[in-house]
């Protein structure tokens, strides 16, 4: 498990440095914040508090993040997220 934590920073890093553009549903993604269309793409549990009091935390559904490259402005996205293709 540590060495995919590891691998996925890694990618995380490369993908910082560089960016990509999303759409989600067939809409492309601009910051709401500064209006650029370059993101680093990760995930979020959205924990509720019956399965962490048991301890079940991965049971929970997940979101997807975009971060801003530029400003770092977080966006949460609970529809899928597709990365457009250049």
């Amino acid at each position: 498990m540590r060495i995919e934590g590891e691998k996925k920073a890694q990618e995380m890093e490369l993908n910082k440095a560089v960016g990509r553009k999303y759409k989600s549903n067939e809409i492309q993604i601009t910051c709401v914040h500064c209006k650029n269309k370059t993101f680093q793409l990760g995930k979020a549990l959205l924990n509720t508090r019956g399965l962490t009091f048991f301890d079940l935390d991965w049971l929970n559904e997940s979101a997807h993040t975009l971060l801003c490259v530029r400003c770092g402005y977080i966006h949460w996205f609970g529809n899928q997220v597709v990365e457009i293709e250049e």
